[in-house]
């Protein structure tokens, strides 16, 4: 597994616009206040390993560089990994379209029909998803337009 420091792979202006992106999710209290909780929740999010992670729309070819998967090159997606839990993190920065892909996630730390559960999103993306063998592991992600999203291991009890 390689750790990728900064935007070393990101492409063109799109470190400005996940920075803008950033600056309006800002700007919303109940978004904020739900990212506080989760983060204080799980450490992972502040304190893990970050990993960009590979997507792809067809489930097979996967690549970094998100501006060579057509329709859904404003999709960015990583993990942070502490103590052998993983959180996968998601945003897409189009303005108008939601995106479906397949996003690789750590190997190693799923067992076969594992499952990972929403932890930060809207409420109309699936609530788990299923652990696929694809690129190693992945799971198909449903970002609607401009959203962050957060999926875990396990469950937030509400």
């Amino acid at each position: 597994m390689k750790t990728m420091n900064g935007n070393e792979w990101l492409p063109g202006d799109t470190g400005t616009e996940i920075q803008n992106f950033w600056k309006e999710f800002k700007v919303n209290p109940t978004a904020m206040a739900g990212l506080q909780s989760l983060m204080d929740l799980q450490p992972a999010i502040k304190n893990g390993s970050h990993y960009w992670r590979p997507s792809s729309e067809n489930g097979t070819t996967f690549t970094n560089s998100n501006s060579n998967i057509s329709g859904v090159e404003k999709i960015f997606a990583w993990s942070k990994i502490l103590n052998g839990q993983e959180i996968l993190c998601a945003i897409n920065l189009d303005q108008h379209k939601q995106a479906i892909v397949y996003v690789t996630i750590d190997k190693d730390l799923y067992a076969p029909d594992e499952k990972l559960y929403l932890l930060f999103g809207p409420q109309q993306i699936p609530a788990e998803l299923n652990v696929e063998d694809r690129n190693g592991k992945s799971v198909r992600l449903t970002l609607p337009a401009r959203s962050l999203i957060i999926y875990g291991k396990a469950p937030i009890l509400r």
